[in-house]
Parts: structure tokens; sequence; C-alpha cells
């Protein structure tokens, strides 16, 4: 486990507890920290994967000796002998943690989910965890091998990633941001419990002015709170859209000077660019461009496969990964710009608000059209999955049953505000953080990611909606949080996106043959998941009808590749890059 781990920084959280617990936690933003916390009164141990970033403020509380010096372990672990698991509520940061009490032993992930967290019960009393999945294959069951969870290949189609707490590996589960779980002596691990979510307060003195300058200040404190403590400088990952350049500008504010990455796609590919480099010289800070093409990355996919775990079908991982391994050298910490859709109210929503609009004309099922809006194989599930797989996996209807909770939630009143606190726990939490999180803790970086910040997203459900859209203006409360910063163009320009040119890649570059090789293999076509018709016409550019004008056979391509890559890498333990094999996984039955 220790081994598999180490890219994640020193290993300071390690635990093979007396209840049944059997896992490590790593600590890359914490390089110093010490092993296990411990209470005063010795009754709580903790080790904590990550940081907190109230951990002064809780030290003071407590009153704890030499507060600020004392560890994030120690903090927890004091909070939890005094006030038991009704403390884990105060807890604000990024990590992963496990405590050993009297009852057997907690693990807790952090509110949004800036750190992954997994568990596995073998069974017969012992439940590991770990960070990251592949850390506890090697220690399953002598005979066992890893097993596709299908019902999770499903959500994969649809989504591009597994939301709630399944993952791809059978008998692995993910808690959920804002959980804990209770591991008690030899039975299985308890249900899970939300110790934190959004809650829609709409601020019913709200001001355009008040409240623009209350999330900057917000944004601010967030940036804070995140900076490293080792000196070394930071870098921020600027793609020139408002979030993005919002987080290098609030930067700047403070006298903080980062290196600004962008990537380009290759000659005459579309691309931001010129805004990126427009905000940077604005901001008068460093910036580099590295350009992302097929040559670049092919050899790497089976690598960052393995590093993600489970099949997170996203293009952007691969510029991630590149971009983290050219600035691994320098910066400890690299700043993004992800969540400012979901928290502000991002274009993706149009359509589902329009949606609700005119549902009193009939044919319109929220449920369905929110599986849809993600455009991806929902509207060719049947197309291109088998009769086999459709019934061993149990189809989309289960993926409606997930999400209706969130869509049809009674305490919510905004339409808007519902999608927002559903995106934040699937898009955020599920998704978009643990990809960060993963390719950039590959290369010995910590990711951070100031708008995915607690107190932001609790005071972004007290904005009124009208106030997240304004007319036309997406994210209208954001922009005016942020527009001194920087130029009008770039805070009021429509979103546009990072567009990996992925149909040029598979029909001019090497990835196109390199995806049949692999696609239409027998070994592919063995596991009987999808019609070998279907794939063939998007391998000749015979894709399905596409929805709103956009080709989407690329992103289709590349979900598929991913899913293959998957069963590769874990499965059947071939094309396994050389960090996985000297783990030990690949000597694994």
């Amino acid at each position: 486990m220790a081994r598999v781990l180490e890219h994640r920084g020193p290993s300071s959280a390690h635990s093979r507890g007396r209840h049944g617990g059997m896992g490590q936690l790593w600590n890359a933003d914490r390089p110093h920290a010490k092993g296990v916390g411990v209470s005063q009164d010795g009754s709580v141990r903790c080790v904590l994967g990550g940081s907190l970033f109230n951990r002064l403020e809780l030290a003071v509380a407590l009153a704890l000796p030499d507060a600020a010096n004392v560890d994030d372990a120690d903090v927890v672990a004091e909070l939890l002998a005094r006030e038991g698991t009704a403390a884990i509520t105060k807890l604000d940061g990024a990590f992963g943690l496990a405590a050993e009490d009297g009852e057997g032993c907690i693990l807790v992930r952090d509110a949004l989910g800036e750190r992954p967290l997994y568990y596995s019960d073998l069974g017969d009393g012992t439940t590991l965890f770990a960070t990251e999945v592949k850390a506890m294959l090697p220690h399953r069951r002598a005979g066992s091998t890893v097993r596709p969870n299908l019902a999770s290949l499903s959500a994969v189609l649809v989504f591009s990633f597994i939301p709630g707490p399944d993952t791809m590996f059978e008998g692995v589960r993910e808690l959920e941001p804002g959980s804990y779980v209770r591991l008690r002596p030899g039975q299985a691990p308890d249900a899970p419990v939300s110790y934190w979510s959004p809650r829609e307060d709409i601020d019913p003195e709200w001001t355009d002015e008040a409240g623009a300058a209350h999330i900057a200040q917000l944004c601010r404190d967030a940036i804070t709170r995140r900076m490293p403590t080792d000196g070394r400088r930071v870098a921020a990952f600027l793609s020139g859209g408002v979030d993005s350049s919002a987080v290098v500008a609030l930067m700047a504010e403070a006298g903080i000077s980062p290196v600004c990455l962008s990537v380009g796609f290759g000659y005459g590919q579309p691309n931001e660019l010129a805004h990126a480099r427009h905000v940077a010289e604005h901001c008068g800070v460093e910036h580099r461009i590295i350009d992302v093409e097929p040559d670049d990355f092919i050899d790497l996919l089976p690598e960052i496969i393995w590093r993600l775990d489970d099949p997170l079908c996203d293009c952007i991982t691969v510029p991630n990964f590149i971009l983290a391994k050219q600035t691994a050298a320098e910066a400890s910490v690299v700043f993004n710009g992800e969540g400012g859709d979901p928290l502000f109210g991002g274009p993706k929503n149009k359509f589902m608000i329009l949606g609700e609009w005119y549902k009193p004309y009939g044919g319109y099922d929220r449920h369905r059209a929110y599986l849809a809006s993600y455009h991806k194989f929902y509207a060719h599930y049947d197309a291109l999955c088998t009769p086999e797989l459709r019934e061993s996996s149990g189809g989309t209807d289960a993926l409606c049953e997930q999400v209706a909770p969130y869509l049809d939630d009674p305490s919510t009143a905004s339409f808007l505000n519902r999608l927002m606190k559903l995106n934040i726990r699937l898009k955020g939490g599920q998704n978009i953080l643990v990809k960060v999180d993963k390719m950039l803790s590959c290369n010995a970086v910590r990711s951070a990611s100031p708008l995915f910040d607690r107190r932001l997203t609790e005071y972004s459900m007290r904005i009124p909606p009208g106030a997240k859209r304004r007319g036309d203006v997406e994210k209208y409360a954001f922009k005016q949080a942020i527009d001194s910063l920087l130029p009008y163009a770039v805070v009021y320009r429509k979103k546009a996106g990072m567009g990996v040119p992925l149909n040029h890649w598979f029909r001019k570059t090497r990835l196109r043959e390199y995806t049949r090789d692999i696609l239409t293999s027998q070994r592919a076509r063995d596991r009987g998941y999808f019609q070998p018709t279907f794939v063939e016409s998007l391998l000749h550019e015979e894709g399905p009808p596409q929805q709103f004008s956009r080709d989407r056979s690329g992103e289709m391509l590349w979900m598929l590749l991913a899913i293959e890559l998957w069963h590769r890498v874990f499965v059947d333990g071939v094309d396994m890059p050389g960090a996985a094999a000297s783990s030990g996984l690949g000597a694994t039955p």
C-alpha cells in the first residue's frame, strides 16, 4: 500500500487499527506532518491525508498547547475525543481521515470532495481504506480478481464518470463528499452518514453591490487558505476563461506571482490562448504555453488510466497530467478555476431551465433530461450496448433514481439551485475534483481549487437565482465580484470551454489507428459490452445523429477507448505502466 501511494508525498498517515480498519493516507499537503495524531486523554487516534484550513481556529478553541504548531491530526483527535462525531461538521479543509475511538474506526471525507477516499469490506471483519483504489488491490484476498461493476459502467456511459458511492471496481466504495462511515469490530461498515451538504437560504436583503463584495472577499480567503507553507513558488492553470482568469487576478492582487500554464493543441487548432495571454499580461504574471498532441501522450494513456483508478472519461485529464508533470520541478501547488459553473449558475443549465419553463406542453421528463444534458451516450445507450450489458447493468433507470432526490428536492425552492446542488455533489466532488487531484498528485503536486470552497459554496446558496443568471448573463454575481480585476472582454464574453480537438485527432493523427486497434481487437469484442456495428460506425466517421448540430463522435470514441484501456490495465493486467507492475498489482491473481 505504501509503495503504491508514494507519489502523494511522505507517508505520515498509516493505520492498521485494533478495530478492523487497515489503510494508508498520504500528505502531499503537509510534507512535515507527524504520524498518528492522539487526543490528550489517549482515547482517539487519527491519521489524516490532506490539510485542515481551520486548524488554527480549532486548536485555539480547544486551548491546545502550542496551538500555532499543533498538527492537523492532533486537532481532529482532540475534537473527536471531546465532542464525538457531532464535531465532524466543524472540519473545513481538503482531506480524507481515519480516526479510531472506543467504538471502532471512522472514515471522513471533506465537505466538497477535494481529496478522494475509498474503502472495501473484505467480509472477514476487515475493511481496507485508502486515498486511491489501486493501493488496496494487492491486499484483497488471495485468488480474487478485479471484477468490473457493470452498473457503474452504465453510469460512465451516461455521465463520463461514476456518481454516487459505487466505483468501477466491484466491492470498492467511494466515500462521498461531506460524509463519514463507521467501521465496527468484526462487522460490515455502517451506512455512510452525510454531515454536510449545500442548503438553500436565500438572503432576503441581498444587494448586488454588497453581495459582489462578499463573494470577492470569500474568494480571496479561499486562496489564502490554500497557499503552501513550504515557501515554494505556486502555479496556476490559466485557460483564458473567466473562472481561471479570476483566480489568477485575485492571486496577483494579493501579491502572489504564480507561473501560469496554458495548453494548446497544435498548429491550426481552435484554442483560447489569446485570451489567456491577455489575462497574463494584464495581471503581470509569467505565462507558459504547452502544446499537447497525440504523439505526446499516446504512450502515456495506460499510465493515466492507472492513475485515475476509475475510468473518468473527460479528455481534459491528459492536459492536466502533462501540465502537472511540467510544473512539478518548481511548484508544489497548482491553482485552478474549477467550481465557478456549479456554484454560480454556469451555462450548461440553460436547456434544463428551458425544459422546466415549457413542461406544461408535455414531453418533458426532468430526470431523463438531466441525463441527456451530459451529451454522452444516453440518447444512444440501446444502440451502443448489447442486450447482455443492458440486462446485467440495470440500464439507465437506476441513474434516474439517483438524480431524482436532488431534482425533486422540496427543501430547495429554486430549480436552478437544485441543479447547483446536484452539480456540486456529482460533477464537482465525484468528477472534477477527483480527476484534478489524481492527475496532479501522481506528479507530486497538490491541486488547489479555491472556487470549490466550503464557505464560498455555502454563500452561493444565499444568492438569489436572479443574481446567478441575469437576463442572458450567466454567473452574474460572480462576474460582478471580479470585473474590476479583469478586462471587460474577458469577464463578459460567452463561455467557450477548453475545446480539445478530439474529432481532428481521431481523423488526422495516429490516435486514429491506435484507437481502431484497441476497440476492434478480439479482447475488446470478447467483453460483449458494445455492438460492433456501432463502434465501427464511429471509427468510420459515420456516428449517430448529433444534437444541437455538434459532432460529438470524438468524445464518444475517447470514452470507449478509456473504458477498454481501464479493463486492460486493471482487469486483464496487460498494457500496464511500470508504476503498476512495480507496485505488485501485476503479480496479484
